[in-house]
């Protein structure tokens, strides 16, 4: 498509030009600026750390904790394993099943889509929780089916969580997008 005069587009085109101009520099720039070089970052590379670990500690944790409160005998130990008592095999996670690029994707969304400030500021945080618990969830779910029919009998996780987390941001940023329609429709009323 040839764009022969900025001001000849209608507004929505002009917000959707600059929404997916937008969206493609912070995917360029988180996948192939930030994630090589997140730990080596000065002051980001620490925080980022930190980030990664709580996120970590917060998984694993809850997990077991999900697992002891429905009966089964499970422990967190070295932060990234849980040992299942009931099963010879210990679930091992790793950075990757942090579901952090799904974090950063939906940040990337709402950051690049008009909208105010002060609603981003709760609303990506209630993404990130929002994704966090589905991962929880799948978490749980592997250690469950580890202990009743082994490893090797679960289904791709990593495909079914990235299949719900994507509903998930979608439904969010669909959401997104209607709180600001909302809000910008108010703002012509008054």
């Amino acid at each position: 498509m040839k764009i022969s005069n900025w001001k000849s587009l209608a507004p929505n085109q002009k917000i959707l030009l600059r929404f997916l101009a937008m969206m493609t520099i912070f995917v360029i720039v988180y996948f192939f600026w930030f994630v090589p070089r997140s730990w080596t970052l000065p002051i980001i590379g620490e925080n980022y750390a930190r980030f990664v670990h709580y996120t970590m500690m917060a998984l694993t944790e809850s997990t077991v904790l999900i697992l002891k409160i429905t009966g089964y005998q499970a422990e967190t130990f070295n932060l990234r394993n849980i040992d299942m008592y009931d099963s010879s095999i210990n679930v091992h996670v790793r950075n990757f099943c942090l579901g952090i690029d799904m974090m950063a994707m939906f940040t990337a969304l709402i950051l690049s889509f008009p909208g105010k400030w002060k609603a981003r500021f709760w609303f990506i945080p209630l993404g990130f929780l929002g994704i966090h618990i589905i991962n929880i969830c799948r978490v749980t779910a592997l250690c469950i089916v580890t202990v009743h029919y082994g490893y090797s009998n679960f289904i791709d996780r990593h495909i079914i969580f990235n299949a719900v987390a994507t509903l998930f941001i979608f439904l969010m940023f669909v959401q997104w997008v209607k709180m600001n329609n909302q809000a910008q429709a108010n703002q012509t009323k008054s």
